[in-house]
This record gives C-alpha cells, structure tokens and sequence, in this order.
C-alpha cells in the first residue's frame, strides 16, 4: 500500500513538472516565424471563437468574427511521446472544406493543452502531424507542402524528453549548406531532407542557371541526433554530379 501511494505521488509530482516547465510555442504566418511561450489552457480556450487568436491577421482586423461568421475546429489524436497525449487541431473559416489554420496541442493534464505550434499559412496543403523515429529516437513531425513549383514545405520537428518538447534546429542545415558550396552556388528548391534516414541532397544551382536545371552539381549531408539536437557529421559536395 505504501509503494502504491509513493508511486502515485511520484507520477503527479513529473506530471506537474512538465506541465510547469517553459515551453517554446512554434508560430509560422505570411509574416515569417516567430516563437513565444505555451502556457496550459482548457481545451475551450483553443476551440472557441479561434480567431480572436489570431497571429497574422488574414481573417479580421478587429479580431471580430470572420466574414461569414461561421468556423468550425477538428481534433485529432496524433499519438503519445513520454506519457503525452498529442494532438492536431484543424481551423475552418467561411465553410471551407480543408483546414485553413493547424495547431499541434499535448495535453500536460485533464483537459490542459499546451500549444507548440501555430501555423496560419497563405496558402497550403494542411495535412495530419506524426510520430516517426530517426536515429533511434521517436519523434513528432509536421510537413505541409506550399503550393509552387518550388518543393517547399512548412516542417519542423521535436523530440520529447522528461521536460517536455524539444523543437529540432534544422537551420543547422542551411549553416552546412552554406559553408559547403563555392560562392555562386546554391540550393534554390525545398524537399531534400530525409529527416528519417538522417540525410540530406539536393541537387545545386550555379547563378545564370534555368530553374529547372542546375548545372552545380549535387551536395549530401549525413546527420546525427540527440535528445533534439540535429548536427551534421558529414559533407559530400559533387561539382560534377548531375542529379
């Protein structure tokens, strides 16, 4: 009987912990990317007239209702990661069909969410969050393709420990890039991230090349993880690949 109540002690007190630590809150708009903190709020507080948390301001200036007053909220259960329940919730605006706003909440509670990320796209292919795992580690994913001709996507990526979410840094990719190529030389389009396998190619682009041909060449980048922290261990750059 001892052990029992020593143990449920022992759970509430890591309960609370991860609910009191700071969390990082990812926000992505038209305006660019921009991080906050993510206190616990009741679900309601996420579901009920969305808008007037609004980050970039397409659908109202004076945080009143969109223009046809109707909206609607999903949500759905991703998975779970260190005893979190993780969740996507999809905004609707004006009786469209897809998701025009994602938000990925865990709940740290009954009915506490904490929100880490935000995404008010101008325009995108909203589709379901998931778990995955990468260099044996499990971690929660995001991938939501722009429309263009470019491959791009909005993407991130966290990894899960006693505290809470870690958010990846994979700007560590483009620092890699960057040092890597000759000067006039560059990845022009998105998609060459395999964060699964740890691997990273594109095909390069010389200035004065067409966009639909590079002439640079081809780089890959071999990467490592832990606990959340992407590096790069290794850099292959091919002048004279052709891709």
């Amino acid at each position: 009987m001892w052990w029992f109540v020593s143990r449920i002690w022992v759970i509430a007190l890591l309960a609370a912990g991860v609910a009191d630590a700071a969390w990082e809150r990812q926000i992505v708009t038209g305006k660019g990317v921009s991080t906050g903190t993510s206190a616990p709020h009741a679900l309601a507080w996420y579901t009920q007239k969305p808008w007037l948390r609004k980050d970039a301001g397409e659908f109202c200036d004076d945080c009143e209702q969109p223009e046809s007053g109707k909206f609607s909220t999903k949500l759905e259960k991703i998975g779970t990661l260190r005893g979190l329940t993780i969740y996507d919730l999809f905004c609707f605006f004006n009786n469209d069909e897809t998701p025009d706003w994602k938000s990925i909440l865990v709940e740290v509670a009954p009915d506490r969410y904490r929100e880490i990320y935000h995404l008010e796209p101008p325009a995108a292919i909203l589709k379901p969050a998931f778990i995955f795992k990468a260099g044996g580690e499990y971690l929660l994913g995001t991938n939501d393709e722009i429309p263009g001709t470019g491959n791009y996507y909005y993407e991130d990526y966290w990894w899960f420990g006693p505290d809470g979410p870690v958010r990846v840094n994979i700007e560590a990719i483009g620092e890699a890039l960057k040092s890597a190529l000759p000067p006039g030389h560059g990845v022009w389009k998105g998609g060459g991230l395999d964060i699964e396998n740890l691997r990273y190619r594109s095909p390069v682009w010389k200035d004065g090349d067409a966009n639909c041909c590079p002439t640079g060449g081809s780089v890959e980048l071999t990467l490592a993880l832990d606990k959340g922290k992407l590096t790069v261990t290794k850099v292959r750059y091919d002048p004279k690949a052709v891709e």
